[in-house]
C-alpha cells in the first residue's frame, strides 16, 4: 500500500478486468474455503435492482471454480497493491479476524469497478457484501471503489484489536480502517467517591486510580500528572455524583395554547403514573425520574429525565419517550414535530444543561497544601485564587462563555472520553465546568470543580471495544456503579 498506489476508477475498457488471478487469493486464505451466504440488507438502501443486474450479467463468473484459469486482469501496479494489501506480508501485524469474502464476489467487484455502465460505489459494496461478515477485506475494498486508496494508503486496517464484524452496524459504517490515537496515563490520584443518586449517601473511601487520556496534544498529560501529584502530596480528593439522569425532549404541537397548558398540567401531575409506566415498559434498566414541560405558544417541549443504569442511555431514553408519546396520543391530540426538540439539550452548550444537568452531575474538591502549590505548581494560593477570578470567572464572562468558567476542562474530558469509548461529541456539554479557588484559614489552596453534564456509560457503544474496555477496567469502573465512578474520576 505505497503512497503512490492508484485508486480503482472506471476505465475506458469494460473488459480491462476479467479475473483475479493476479490477486493470488486462495481458498486457504478465504476462511479455509468456507464462504458466507450473501444477501442484501434492507438498511443498506435500495440496491436490489443494480445487484440483480450484476448477478445476471456475470452469472458465468459467479459459477466459475476458484481454481480455474482467468485471463490476466489488473495492471501490475494495481494488482501488486491490492495483493499486498488484502494479503498482508509475513512481517505485517497478525490479524485474528479470518477473511470471509466470497472470491466470486470479488470477481464481480473487480469487473464492475472498470465497467462504464456500472460505476461501483461504497453502497454497492455494502449491498453485495454487507450480508456477510465484515472483515479487513471489506474495509480495503471500500478504499478502492471510492477512489481513496492512495490518500488512505497509510491508514491502518490490520491489527489494533479491530474486529470488523463486531463494529459493523454498531460503531462504524462504511469502515475503511482505523486511526490510532496515543493513550497516556496521568496520576495516580487518591480519592473518595460519594453517590447521592440512590436515595441516600453512599461513600467509598481510600480509592486510587490512574487516568487514561487519549490525545495528540504534547504536554497535556504531563500537565495533568503534575496536578495529580500536587493532589496526591496534599490530600484525598472528594468527588460526588449529585444527579444521574439522561434526557430527551420531544417537540409537540397542539391546536391551541389552552390544549398545550392542559397537557402540561396533566403529565406533570395526575398523569405522571401513566408516563412512568409507559416509559419503563420499554426497558429493564431505565427508571423515569421526572418530566417537565415548557410551553411556547401551542408548542410543548416535553423534557423527560431517566436513570439508565450503566449505559450512557440516550437510545434507552429515546425509546422510552417514544412509547410514552404513543400512549398519550390515545387521549391527547398533538403532532410530534421531532422526538428530539433540542430541549434535551444534546451535544450543544445550553443553560438548561448547565443549571439542571444531563447525564451525571459531578462536583469534586481538594485542599492543596501551600508548600505543594509553591514546590509543584510554582505559584502560591493567593495568586492561584486571583488568577481563577480574573481568568476563569471574569474573563469567561467578558467572552460570554456558556458554562466555561474553567481553564481547559475540555482537554481532560475529551481525552478520557476517547480512551474509554464514550461519544466524544458529548465533550460539548461535558466540559461545562465551574472552577472555584479560595485560600483556607490555614493558608492552603481550596479547589473545587463542578461539571453538571457528564454523559458517560461503561456498557454499550464504544465501551465494548477491547482497548476502550481495558481503559475502563484500569480505572476500576467496570460493573455496577461503574458509570458513576467514571464520571466522578473525570471530575
Amino acid at each position: 500500500m505505497g503512497e503512490g498506489s492508484p485508486s480503482l476508477e472506471p476505465s475506458t475498457s469494460a473488459t480491462n478486468l476479467k479475473g483475479l488471478d493476479s490477486l493470488q487469493l486462495h481458498d486457504t486464505q478465504i476462511n479455509n474455503g468456507v464462504r458466507p451466504t450473501m444477501h442484501h440488507d434492507n438498511h443498506m438502501g435500495n440496491h436490489e435492482d443494480k445487484v440483480d443486474k450484476l448477478d445476471k450479467e456475470d452469472n458465468t463468473s459467479s459459477a466459475r471454480p476458484v481454481s480455474s484459469s482467468i485471463s490476466p486482469s489488473i495492471s501490475p501496479s494495481i494488482s501488486s497493491s491490492i495483493s499486498s494489501s488484502i494479503r498482508p506480508s509475513t512481517n505485517s501485524p497478525t490479524n485474528s479476524i479470518a477473511p470471509k469474502i466470497d472470491i466470486e464476489k470479488l470477481v464481480e467487484i473487480a469487473k464492475t469497478i472498470n465497467s462504464n455502465d456500472n460505476k461501483y460505489t461504497i453502497r454497492d459494496v455494502n449491498a453485495l457484501l454487507g450480508g456477510g461478515q465484515e472483515t479487513i477485506e471489506t474495509a480495503l475494498l471500500r478504499r478502492y471503489v471510492s477512489g481513496l486508496q492512495s490518500p488512505l494508503s497509510s491508514l491502518p486496517y490490520t491489527g489494533g484489536g479491530v474486529d470488523y464484524d463486531s463494529i459493523s452496524g454498531r460503531n462504524c459504517d462504511n469502515c475503511v480502517g482505523y486511526v490510532s490515537v496515543p493513550v497516556g496515563i496521568a496520576g495516580p490520584v487518591k480519592y473518595s467517591f460519594i453517590d447521592l443518586t440512590d436515595g441516600g449517601v453512599k461513600e467509598d473511601k481510600d480509592l486510587i486510580s490512574h487516568i487514561p487520556i487519549a490525545t495528540t496534544e504534547g504536554g497535556l498529560i504531563a500537565s495533568v500528572s503534575r496536578g495529580c501529584k500536587a493532589l496526591r502530596d496534599s490530600c484525598t480528593v472528594t468527588t460526588c455524583v449529585t444527579k444521574d439522569a439522561m434526557t430527551r425532549c420531544p417537540a409537540l404541537e397542539f391546536k391551541t395554547v389552552k390544549d398545550a397548558v392542559a397537557f402540561k398540567v396533566y403529565v406533570e401531575g395526575d398523569g405522571i403514573g401513566v408516563v412512568k409506566e409507559s416509559f419503563e415498559d420499554t426497558t429493564k434498566y431505565g427508571k423515569l425520574e421526572r418530566v417537565e414541560c415548557k410551553v411556547v405558544g401551542r408548542m410543548v417541549y416535553f423534557r423527560v429525565e431517566a436513570k439508565t443504569g450503566e449505559a450512557m442511555g440516550m437510545n434507552m431514553v429515546s425509546k422510552g419517550t417514544e412509547n410514552v408519546l404513543r400512549v398519550l396520543k390515545q387521549d391527547w391530540e398533538f403532532n410530534v414535530i421531532t422526538l428530539s426538540g433540542n430541549g434535551c439539550s444534546d451535544k450543544k452548550p445550553s443553560a438548561t444543561n448547565f443549571v439542571k444537568g444531563r447525564g451525571k452531575s459531578v462536583t469534586a474538591e481538594a485542599i492543596i497544601k501551600r508548600e505543594v502549590v509553591e514546590r509543584t505548581l510554582k505559584s502560591n494560593p493567593e495568586n492561584m485564587k486571583r488568577t481563577n477570578i480574573y481568568k476563569n470567572q471574569v474573563g469567561s464572562a467578558v467572552a460570554g462563555n456558556l458554562g466555561g468558567m474553567n481553564a481547559h476542562a475540555a482537554n481532560v474530558v475529551a481525552g478520557v472520553f476517547i480512551a474509554t469509548g464514550q461519544d466524544p461529541a458529548h465533550t460539548v456539554e461535558g466540559s461545562m465546568c465551574t472552577t472555584v479557588m479560595d485560600v483556607t484559614p490555614e493558608g492552603d489552596l481550596y479547589v473545587s470543580v463542578t461539571l453538571p453534564s457528564i454523559c458517560v456509560g461503561t456498557i454499550g457503544g464504544g465501551t465494548e471495544l477491547p482497548p476502550q474496555k481495558a481503559s475502563i477496567k484500569s480505572m476500576g469502573c467496570e460493573g455496577t456503579g461503574g458509570s458513576k465512578r467514571l464520571a466522578g474520576l473525570i471530575g
